[in-house]
């Protein structure tokens, strides 16, 4: 019984290591992402996105396909000025696969 507990206490141990890696490059690339566009720096901040990227914006009618809004965006980055955001708390959930859900 007491191999079980240890077993199953490593196991936990190495899930929760597992998971808060996956939490920690998750929130590195965000912050990467947030000063691509802080810097004005186009290529980074859409190299961080994916090719079937969806941006939503501040209005809940702002849905961009990843090509529409590198469009409407380039203006403001071409300009030296995008935007900035700074993140004050941030949650990330992952399923039991360690995979974020869509």
């Amino acid at each position: 019984m007491k191999f079980i507990s240890l077993f199953l206490l490593l196991f936990i141990i190495s899930f929760n290591t597992f998971a808060q890696e996956h939490k920690d490059l998750i929130n590195t690339s965000l912050d990467q992402w947030h000063k691509a566009a802080s810097d004005a720096d186009f290529e980074s901040y859409f190299g961080l996105m994916t090719d079937n990227a969806v941006f939503i914006g501040t209005d809940a009618t702002e849905n961009w396909d990843i090509e529409a809004f590198k469009a409407f965006s380039k203006p403001y980055f071409d300009k030296g000025k995008a935007w900035s955001f700074t993140a004050i708390n941030r949650t990330i959930y992952l399923d039991p696969f360690n995979k974020t859900t869509a």
